[in-house]
């Protein structure tokens, strides 16, 4: 169980914890009735009440939240520690190896970023509900956010669509750029006749990036950029679209007139994958509302590669 402590503040005065609970704390009809069911799942002042009971100021409300699943029981250890950034009661925040995938599929059933929070959890003894709150392509590197149980998950899933959840990417692009910041808006959809690649079409969902040009190179250049939306690939097809594909992106790279100026596969050393690195996000926290940003360091085979290039 989760426990969750409120203070009663005098505008809210008067709700019922019925009300308070849905309106000010933010939980469903569902977590609510949840609670109701729970052993001391709804306390004021430390003795269980019920939802019709009308607050007062200065009431101290406590509310117990159900985190124990079995949904992520299947989840084999992999017994290698996850390199955690930020961590809290609710969420965890983890900076993923290029070549990692974030959860088990074909071909990686256990050597998972999953598998590695698995192990951690069950290594520290917690049973915690994975959720990871949006994903990064298997070359990508950098941060991954977990909600530790369903109502975290709810909550920054919503933080993530009205754009309250904001996350960075760093990425080393192929040419040289005339306009040192863009909005790339391709509609994206998946390229036909092909299993994994995709490409801007009208057919498409939308799709919107903004970059700007943190350093220019002499055959490339270091990127900042923010996505408005979230689509699959979606850096990586904007930016080959507009004739800059990511240094070392087999998939895409060999699409685009650059590879008539520049190799993918010699043109920069250290880089065996895509050069993008999820380097920053900031989110509230689901139950405080405090702001939280986490930051991952740059990998070291992006350095690698624009130290060549300097």
């Amino acid at each position: 169980m989760n426990k969750k402590t409120y203070l009663i503040e005098k505008a809210e005065k008067g709700l019922t914890i019925q009300q308070y609970l849905k309106q000010i704390a933010g939980f469903s009809n569902a977590q609510i009735r949840s609670m109701k069911f729970t052993e001391n799942g709804i306390c004021l002042g430390g003795q269980r009440v019920r939802v019709t009971t009308r607050l007062s100021e200065g009431d101290v409300l406590e509310v117990l939240l159900e985190t124990k699943s079995s949904s992520s029981a299947h989840l084999l250890s992999f017994e290698q520690m996850p390199d955690i950034l930020y961590e809290d009661a609710d969420v965890i925040a983890v900076n993923k190896p290029a070549g990692m995938a974030v959860h088990p599929s074909h071909g990686h059933y256990q050597d998972t970023l999953a598998n590695q929070l698995a192990y951690y959890f069950r290594k520290n003894t917690q049973q915690v509900e994975i959720h990871s709150i949006g994903r990064l392509d298997l070359e990508t590197s950098g941060i991954v956010l977990f909600a530790k149980h369903r109502a975290a998950a709810a909550r920054l899933s919503r933080q993530r669509e009205d754009g309250r959840l904001q996350k960075t990417y760093l990425a080393i692009c192929s040419g040289i750029f005339a306009e040192k910041n863009g909005t790339l808006n391709g509609a994206i959809a998946p390229l036909p006749g092909s299993l994994m690649k995709m490409c801007v079409s009208k057919d498409g969902k939308p799709a919107v990036t903004h970059y700007q040009v943190q350093k220019q190179y002499m055959e490339a250049a270091l990127l900042q950029l923010t996505l408005e939306t979230g689509r699959t690939h979606q850096i990586r097809v904007h930016m080959a679209d507009a004739g800059h594909p990511l240094i070392g992106d087999r998939l895409y790279f060999a699409d685009t007139d650059q590879k008539a100026d520049v190799d993918a596969e010699n043109c920069f050393t250290g880089i065996k994958r895509a050069a993008l690195h999820a380097s920053r996000i900031c989110f509230y926290q689901p139950f405080e509302g405090k702001r939280i940003t986490v930051e991952a360091p740059f990998p070291e085979d992006m350095k690698k590669c624009l130290f060549r290039d300097e």
